[in-house]
């Protein structure tokens, strides 16, 4: 088989490496080639060697500047180097080649978002998304940049979708965590929840006189669970755990994982603030009108 060929094979199949390994031995026989210069900038990116990316990248610009891939992909070793002003350069450059490249479109969104300039964001992931709405990066972006602008339904809406498609892991757990996020938004609306109040003052009477070690355990099988998605808004799902009889719904699991690590360590941060409720719970709980 053609050395070119088996390199694209290795990058088809996930060994970065190998292909890494072939392009290089093929830089060396055509320095001058276009395809090699991209899809060994598009590896050293990959692989985490963005410095390396920048020079190659360049190199093939310089030899085919209508290139709008190769613009895109040294914009998005500059990104990865937190360059995002050059970032940002490249990757609009790539789209006065070509306007329609959801992956220049999907980069200048996501840049936007780091710059925190979010209607960028979801304008430009939006277009990228009508043009490839099957790219879970794509779509985790849009969700995200919904979520940033507070339209809440629509974020909910794409993160939920990513979680039905096939994504890496690391990607679908943002997608819960953002989920998580909107339904703790969501219940906070409208002040403190008195519902989380009532499950802590029944979790603050449980722990109390159990063991350290105990407690430790209730609360991490919790924060492992809620890793695969708690939704606190659905009052109709019951979950069980090992270390602890009974069924419980995801608010009250909840509330029980954060009076735990009140105990713990009330540092941690859990990606939700119950202050309030807890601080009520407990006043109830100390002045005995919860008996």
């Amino acid at each position: 088989m053609d050395p070119f060929e088996q390199a694209l094979k290795f990058i088809q199949a996930g060994r970065l490496d190998e292909a890494r390994i072939y392009f290089e031995e093929l830089l060396k026989q055509d320095p001058e080639n276009e395809n090699i210069l991209y899809n060994l900038g598009m590896l050293y990116t990959e692989l985490g060697s963005p410095n390396s990316a920048v020079p190659l990248l360049k190199k093939c610009i310089e030899i085919l500047p209508g290139n709008a891939n190769a613009h895109v992909a040294l914009g998005f070793a500059y990104m990865s180097l937190g360059d995002l002003n050059n970032a940002k350069e490249c990757t609009l450059e790539a789209l006065k080649i070509a306007p329609d490249n959801p992956f220049a479109l999907k980069n200048l969104g996501e840049i936007s978002g780091k710059e925190r300039d979010y209607q960028s964001a979801f304008y430009y992931l939006k277009k990228s998304y009508e043009i490839n709405h099957q790219d879970p990066q794509t779509v985790y972006g849009l969700a995200f940049a919904y979520k940033s602008l507070n339209d809440l339904e629509n974020a909910k809406k794409y993160f939920k979708d990513l979680l039905d498609m096939p994504a890496l892991e690391t990607l679908k757990e943002l997608a819960r965590e953002g989920l998580g996020e909107i339904a703790f938004k969501t219940l906070k609306s409208s002040g403190p929840s008195m519902d989380v109040v009532f499950y802590m003052i029944s979790a603050l009477k449980m722990l109390k006189d159990k063991p350290h070690e105990k407690v430790q355990d209730i609360s991490f099988e919790i924060a492992l669970l809620g890793r695969q998605g708690l939704e606190i808004n659905d009052p109709t799902k019951k979950f069980s755990l090992n270390t602890l009889p009974g069924e419980f719904t995801a608010l009250q699991l909840v509330s029980i994982m954060y009076v735990g690590f009140q105990q713990i360590d009330p540092s941690l941060d859990l990606g939700m603030d119950f202050t309030d409720e807890y601080n009520l719970a407990l006043n109830m709980v100390e002045s005995g009108i919860s008996q």
